[in-house]
C-alpha cells in the first residue's frame, strides 16, 4: 500500500529536473573550451561484444559498445538523476500505480531513415517482453502488462504491479531502442547490424577486431549552448585482449584513449601527455557465484566453507596492486543505491571455513567444477582462489572459456558449480537483484525458487522511496551473504586514460562505469 501511495502522489514531470545551468555547474564546462568539430577518436575494449543488439546481447562488456550508437527513453546521470536533456522520453508520468506515460521527443529517426514515434517504443516493449526473442532483461520488466499507442509521441505501459524501480531499469538495455523496420528485415542479421538512434552509427564490425562508428548526421542532440551533437565524425573501438598491448598502442599514438590496469595507474599520475579519470566502484571485479541447484554446493554449509576460504586482501595486493576495494557489501558497489558496508558477511577465516566443512559432512574437503575466462586479472585471481581452497581440501577442476560462452555455460547450460568472475556496476539495485536472485533470473544459476526472497526483490522492485528499498536491499544482502548465494570478494576501480588532445574526459562515464562518447571532441593542434 505504501509503495501505491507514493505513486500517486508522484508526477515526474522530467523538464523540470534539470536545467542547463545544472548540467554546466556539474560537469565543470562553464568555463571549458568550445568543441571542435572532426575527427576521429580510437580507443579499445579488452572483450569483443557478444551482440551489438543491446537487447538480445548477454555479455555485460557490450555496454561498452552499444551505449556510443544508443539513447536511453530515460537517461540519467551519475547519481541516477534522470537527464531528461539526453533521454528519448521528453517527460513521464508516474501519477497512476498502474500505468506509465512517456511522452516522446519529436523529430527523432532510427539510422536506418525511420521515424522514432510511440509505434517504435510500443514494438521494443512488446519484443523485450516476448519469451521468443530471449531478451537479455526480460525479468527486469515483468511489471509490464501492456504497452498502447496514444497518439504519434504518446506511449501508455500498463502495468500489472507497482514498478518504482522503472527510472532506475530504463537507462539500462531494455530502455535502449531499436528500428522495428530493421529488426523485422533482417531478422538474426539485425544482431550485429543494429539501428538505433544515438550519435554514432554501426558503420563496420568485424568480428573479434573492431567497431567501426560514424557520426549520424540527422542525431537529434545538442549540448548545453545549442551546438549540434556529436562532435567526432568517427569512433573505432579496437578489440584488444592484452592490455599490455592496449597501453603500448596508446603510448605510441595508435589509440587516443584506452583503460588503465591497476600496475600502470602511477605511470598515469601527473603525466603531462596524458588526462587520467577514475571511477570508484566502477565494477565487482571479482566475485565468486554458486550453483546453489549442483550438489555439492546444495548445502550451504559448503558454500560459505568456499567463502571463508578466499583472502581478498591477498587477491588485492597481488592481482589489483591494492588499487580496488575490498568488498565489504554485496553486488552493490560503493556509490550505489542498495551499498550496505556494515552487512554481515562472511570474512576469511580458515578455522570457520573447515568448521563449514565439518558441518556440511565433508571435513575432509571435496572436488568441484569451476568456470572463469581468461584476462589479465581474472586469471590470476582464479589460481589464488585455486591454492586457498586447496589448502582446506577443496579441489577445483577448471573450465576455461571466453567470456560470453562462460557465462552461458554456467547460467544457462548449468556445467559448473562454481563462476569466478566480475560483474559490472549496476547502479540501480533493482538489475542485480532480478537477475541473480530472483526464480526467473536470467542469471539465477539452477533457477532455484526461493519464495522469500521472490518476494523481497519483487518488494525492492515495486518500492519508491529510497530508504525504504535500502532497507529491502539489506535484507536481501543479508541472505545472499549469509547463505553464500553470490559472495563478491574485490571491487573494482575503474581508471581512463587519454591524450592531451582529447577533450570531454570529466564525462567519459556513465552511470554504470561504461565509456560514455556521445560529448569527446578533438583539440585541434
Amino acid at each position: 500500500m505504501d509503495a501505491k501511495r507514493s505513486m500517486r502522489r508522484r508526477t515526474l514531470v522530467a523538464g523540470a529536473l534539470a536545467g542547463a545551468g545544472v548540467m554546466l555547474a556539474r560537469h565543470g564546462r562553464a568555463n571549458a573550451e568550445k568543441p571542435t568539430y572532426g575527427g576521429r577518436l580510437r580507443t579499445a575494449c579488452t572483450l569483443a561484444p557478444g551482440a551489438l543488439d543491446p537487447t538480445t546481447g548477454r555479455a555485460s562488456d557490450d555496454a561498452h559498445f552499444w551505449r556510443q550508437y544508443c539513447d536511453s527513453l530515460v537517461d540519467v546521470d551519475a547519481q541516477m538523476r534522470p537527464r531528461p536533456e539526453r533521454s528519448l522520453a521528453q517527460s513521464w508520468d508516474f501519477s497512476d500505480p498502474s500505468a506509465l506515460v512517456f511522452r516522446l521527443r519529436k523529430g527523432v529517426t532510427f539510422h536506418d531513415g525511420t521515424a522514432f514515434n510511440a509505434e517504435a517504443v510500443k514494438f521494443n516493449f512488446d519484443r523485450m517482453m516476448d519469451p521468443a526473442s530471449k531478451a537479455t532483461v526480460r525479468s527486469l520488466y515483468t511489471a509490464i502488462d501492456t504497452t498502447e499507442v496514444l497518439g504519434e509521441h504518446t506511449v501508455r505501459v500498463r502495468l500489472n504491479k507497482p514498478f518504482g524501480s522503472v527510472l532506475g531499469v530504463l537507462p539500462d538495455r531494455g530502455g535502449a531502442m531499436n528500428s522495428p523496420t530493421s529488426v523485422r528485415a533482417l531478422g538474426l542479421e539485425y544482431g550485429f547490424k543494429p539501428a538505433s538512434t544515438g550519435p554514432f552509427k554501426v558503420a563496420e564490425y568485424v568480428s573479434g577486431s573492431y567497431l567501426r562508428l560514424v557520426r549520424n548526421e540527422n542525431y537529434w542532440g545538442r549540448d548545453e549552448a545549442g551546438n549540434k551533437l556529436p562532435y567526432l565524425d568517427e569512433i573505432v573501438m579496437n578489440v584488444i585482449p592484452d592490455v599490455t598491448v592496449q597501453l603500448a598502442a596508446l603510448r605510441a599514438g595508435e589509440l587516443d584513449m584506452a583503460y588503465v590496469p591497476y600496475r600502470e595507474v602511477p605511470s598515469f599520475i601527473g603525466n603531462p601527455r596524458y588526462n587520467l579519470a577514475p571511477y570508484e566502484g566502477g565494477s565487482v571485479a571479482f566475485l565468486m557465484s554458486f550453483n546453489m541447484a549442483k550438489p555439492p554446493l546444495d548445502n550451504p554449509h559448503l558454500r560459505l566453507a568456499i567463502a571463508h576460504a578466499v583472502n581478498p586482501d591477498s587477491l588485492n595486493g597481488a592481482v589489483y596492486f591494492n588499487r580496488a576495494i575490498i568488498a565489504k557489501g554485496g553486488m552493490w558497489p560503493p556509490g550505489a543505491l542498495g551499498y550496505d558496508p556494515t552487512v554481515t558477511r562472511p570474512a576469511y577465516n580458515v578455522a570457520r571455513a573447515r568448521e563449514h566443512l565439518r558441518l556440511g559432512g565433508m571435513p575432509g574437503g571435496f572436488e568441484i567444477d569451476a568456470i572463469h575466462w581468461p584476462s589479465e586479472f581474472n586469471t590470476p585471481a582464479v589460481e589464488i582462489v585455486r591454492a586457498q581452497l586447496g589448502a582446506i581440501g577443496i579441489k577445483l577442476n577448471l573450465k576455461v572459456h571466453e567470456v560470453t560462452v562462460a557465462t552461458e555455460k554456467f547460467y544457462d547450460g548449468n556445467e559448473a558449480h562454481l563462476y569466478l568472475t566480475t560483474w559490472p556496476r549496476q547502479p540501480e539495485p533493482a538489475i542485480n537483484a532480478i537477475n541473480l536472485y530472483h526464480s526467473g533470473g536470467t542469471y539465477n544459476a539452477g533457477k532455484l525458487k526461493d519464495p522469500r526472497m521472490d518476494a523481497l526483490v519483487d518488494e525492492g522492485a515495486a518500492t519508491i522511496d529510497p530508504q525504504k528499498r535500502r532497507a529491502i536491499y539489506r535484507e536481501i544482502d543479508e541472505i545472499v551473504l549469509g547463505e553464500a548465494w553470490v559472495t563478491p570478494l574485490i571491487y573494482g576501480v575503474t581508471y581512463a586514460a587519454a591524450h592531451k588532445h582529447v577533450m570531454g574526459m570529466e564525462e567519459v562515464f556513465s552511470h554504470d562505469a561504461r565509456m560514455y562518447l556521445h560529448r569527446m571532441w578533438l583539440r585541434k593542434a
